[in-house]
């Protein structure tokens, strides 16, 4: 199995990315990272969006304020076009999502 890193960085959210695919198939695109929140009991984490359409989100539950959390790791189908640039863009899942320079994001497409 091959993959492709799009994204390796610290935050904070948003990260936007371009890539090629390097053919005509159907991926699997794996997102993780860290966030946190500055209110006790939230839902909080990464939302994912692929060329302008929402795939999903990445989430943990924070039982405590100001604690950077990573989220459950999530995995989304995606079909990807040779020769059209793609956008893979994650952005902060709900309002209670603060993200920082102490935050890491991956992004990972695999074939």
């Amino acid at each position: 199995m091959s993959v492709q890193v799009l994204v390796s960085q610290k935050g904070p959210l948003p990260i936007s990315v371009a890539f090629n695919s390097p053919g005509d198939l159907t991926a699997v695109l794996e997102v993780n990272g860290s966030v946190w929140t500055t209110t006790a009991n939230q839902m909080i984490g990464i939302q994912v969006q692929l060329d302008g359409v929402n795939l999903g989100t990445a989430n943990i539950f924070s039982n405590g304020a100001s604690t950077h959390r990573a989220v459950v790791p999530a995995y989304f189908k995606v079909p990807l076009k040779y020769g059209v640039q793609h956008k893979l863009v994650l952005t902060a899942a709900t309002s209670a999502t603060t993200s920082d320079f102490n935050d890491f994001f991956t992004a990972v497409i695999h074939y």
